[in-house]
């Protein structure tokens, strides 16, 4: 059945207190949560303006603390880094905040690939003075007060280990055969096998490390946005206090940079970093590594709740008079896209090659 935006997002809009709403549309980049375009009036500013309402998936509120968000999302904001948020629901369910536009012909997400720790050789420049952009941004993040929440690399894995073993546990104790569900318990059973090789990671990232500091942790070019020639990020679900190195290995992970800019963008991210030894140079690719490692987590976790969610969670009641996750999908990705996003990190792993 089709429901106009309108009508299906009126609470969430009556919440936020917007008014003389002129155009609603929906956001289409972002693989977890729900985001619209809105035009229109919020007490902040004296006159109608341009908004972003995002709509928090129940799945991702399962592997991020919503309260840790918004104080970093706001942290970044004040030091300019970071659309300003304007509401925030009690329950942190959704948020407004600003909306930049970006330009169509040359837009930073464009940028977007998936590099290995030891990528191709490439001329090419796609955005020819991109890494002083990034450079900017990086260190304008590291500046930041170092959250009160803290996950390093190496609580990261743990935690994701732990939550990965009891999904297994259930997809095995409520017996569900699917080709889904083979295949989720086969790509964790690849996971499983790369402990050594994980091992050997952290301990080589740890030898680098001085003191954690604010760390973004997924500034792939979808979450980055350019404003008035400088960058701005947006999505701060796995903001927190972690290693130096997070914010570089995402850039370099995700970001089509030709050779010489990544050697110079991790040259002078490296130099005299206050938060690093010698050895972080040669840490960077065990850093992206881990990025990849990391995101093969993430995609398990989503297409664990996907698989058959009425049985497994409960994620279709929803008791604040809001609609619930699937009135207002916007072509949220499957089960089974999960699953091939989270083969296609694993294959970016050094040791999966």
């Amino acid at each position: 059945m089709h429901f106009p935006l309108a009508s299906i997002l009126s609470a969430y809009l009556e919440q936020a207190q917007l008014s003389q709403v002129s155009l609603i549309a929906p956001l289409t980049q972002g693989l977890s949560n729900q985001n619209y375009y809105i035009r229109g009036l919020h007490p902040s500013k004296p006159r109608a303006a341009e908004w972003v309402l995002r709509i928090n998936s129940w799945a991702s509120s399962q592997i991020c603390n919503r309260q840790h968000e918004v104080l970093n999302w706001q942290l970044a904001s004040q030091a300019k880094l970071a659309p300003q948020l304007v509401y925030v629901s009690p329950d942190k369910q959704f948020y407004l905040s600003e909306f930049f536009a970006q330009n169509e012909q040359r837009c930073w997400s464009d940028l977007i690939t998936a590099n290995a720790s030891h990528p191709i050789v490439t001329m090419q420049e796609l955005w020819p003075g991109a890494e002083y952009k990034l450079l900017e941004l990086l260190n304008g993040l590291k500046k930041l007060p170092a959250p009160n929440n803290v996950m390093g690399f190496d609580e990261q894995w743990q935690v994701y280990q732990r939550r990965l073993e009891l999904m297994q546990q259930q997809l095995r104790t409520h017996k569900l055969k699917s080709l889904e569900v083979e295949s989720w318990l086969d790509l964790h059973s690849q996971l499983v096998a790369l402990k050594q090789q994980v091992g050997d990671m952290l301990a080589r990232l740890a030898g680098c490390l001085v003191n954690l500091q604010f760390s973004h942790r997924d500034l792939n070019p979808y979450n980055i946005l350019v404003v008035e020639d400088k960058l701005k990020c947006i999505d701060f679900e796995y903001a927190c206090s972690s290693h130096p190195l997070s914010d570089l290995a995402s850039v370099i992970a995700s970001h089509s940079l030709s050779s010489e800019q990544r050697r110079w963008l991790i040259e002078n991210y490296l130099s005299e970093h206050p938060n690093l030894n010698s050895k972080a140079g040669n840490a960077v690719p065990a850093a992206v590594d881990l990025y990849w490692v990391f995101a093969v987590c993430w995609a398990l976790q989503m297409a664990f709740d996907c698989l058959d969610g009425d049985s497994l969670n409960s994620n279709s009641l929803n008791n604040d008079g809001l609609p619930p996750d699937e009135a207002i999908a916007v072509s949220r990705p499957s089960c089974a896209d999960y699953l091939t996003y989270g083969k296609q990190y694993r294959d970016l792993i050094a040791s999966c090659v």
